[in-house]
């Protein structure tokens, strides 16, 4: 009997160009795993629902204005809908990914804290600090799926 694949997409979201927010892209580029797909994104938007279609497991990565060093946490769906077209919450697109694709995924946000959203491409320093920590915490979880 042939064991059963998922397969697995980091989402990493932010803008380069706002300092501690490029947090969640930065950290694709630290992760080598070849069991994994990687795209980066400035905001989340429902143009995603097709790059993910062929996916399992959705992790998506950003910066985080408040709270630990790191969360992590599944994503549940949740029926609370962004006024907005252009971005909407992870709960919102796993309700329009799991209609549109007719499938069930797992969807995961790792937040890693951010204390310096202005203008610039340098992290702040604890914003470096604590992208290690996203760093071995997201190679530990890929470890545990045993994908």
């Amino acid at each position: 009997m042939l064991k059963e694949t998922k397969r697995v997409i980091l989402v990493g979201f932010g803008n380069e160009f706002r300092r501690d927010d490029s947090l969640g892209i930065r950290l694709l580029d630290l992760i080598e795993d070849e069991r994994v797909e990687k795209i980066k994104v400035q905001e989340l938007s429902y143009s995603i629902i097709d790059e993910i279609k062929d996916f399992d497991i959705v992790i998506f990565i950003d910066a985080s204005i408040e709270g630990n060093d790191i969360n992590f946490k599944k994503i549940e769906k949740k029926e609370k809908f962004s006024p907005l077209t252009h971005h909407i919450p992870p709960e919102e697109l796993l309700i329009w990914a799991e209609f549109i694709n007719k499938k069930k995924y797992d969807f995961y946000v790792l937040s890693i804290r951010g204390y310096d959203f202005d203008f610039g491409e340098e992290l702040s320093e604890n914003a470096k600090k604590n992208l290690q920590k996203g760093v071995i915490f997201l190679k530990n979880f890929l470890k545990s799926l045993n994908i």
